[in-house]
């Protein structure tokens, strides 16, 4: 018995050394990706985590393999949230929709690494690809239910959505006069103005 317990402990130091490794980069990674952007050198990451590059690349295989670890229970929270909007849009088809639209808007400027990913989503990850798929079907049924409720425009489409991201993704890039923080929601106000429908 003390043998069998002698010869277990290793593999169970081992298997959380190697988690704790693992938690390391991916918060170093998270802190990285924020500061310097998802094309960041993962020599930066690894030296953050205070692994090797090689302990790094032997957990995560590619970049993209790391940047949906990192960010696979955001995206599974968008999911929610998206789905979330579809419930209330029921009841309030002008109020689900531009509330989740001001959601995103406040997501890209909190979090501006994965607001790049939703303009270019990787596919790799079944738990990620899974989330953003169910994300991107929810946004088409909120869509949806708010144009046939007459709270958007009837030439409105889920494509249009990307094009809000999109451009608040470059305000967020790329800051004018006014600080993202101000003008992203000021840019959702008047999107939100020009799609309004006559039931909104």
């Amino acid at each position: 018995m003390t043998d069998t317990t002698v010869s277990a402990a290793p593999g169970r130091v081992l298997r959380v050394d190697a988690e704790r490794r693992r938690q390391a980069v991916l918060c170093a990674a998270a802190a990285v990706f924020l500061d310097e952007g998802l094309d960041a050198p993962l020599e930066n990451v690894a030296r953050a985590a205070g692994v090797g590059i090689g302990t790094l690349y032997r957990r995560f295989p590619s970049r993209d393999a790391l940047v949906e670890a990192v960010f696979e229970a955001k995206m599974a929270a968008y999911a929610d949230r998206t789905e979330s909007a579809v419930e209330s849009a029921a009841l309030d088809a002008w109020d689900a929709f531009a509330s989740y639209v001001r959601d995103i808007c406040a997501m890209q400027i909190s979090d501006p690494p994965f607001g790049a990913i939703l303009l270019k989503p990787m596919q790799g990850s079944a738990l990620f690809a899974g989330a953003h798929a169910r994300a991107l079907r929810a946004a088409r049924r909120l869509v949806q239910r708010a144009r046939s409720a007459g709270a958007i425009r009837d030439d409105f489409r889920d494509t249009d959505l990307y094009l809000l991201v999109a451009a608040t993704a470059a305000l967020v890039s790329e800051p004018g006069p006014v600080p993202a923080a101000q003008a992203a929601p000021r840019l959702a106000d008047l999107f939100l103005d020009a799609v309004k429908g006559p039931a909104a």
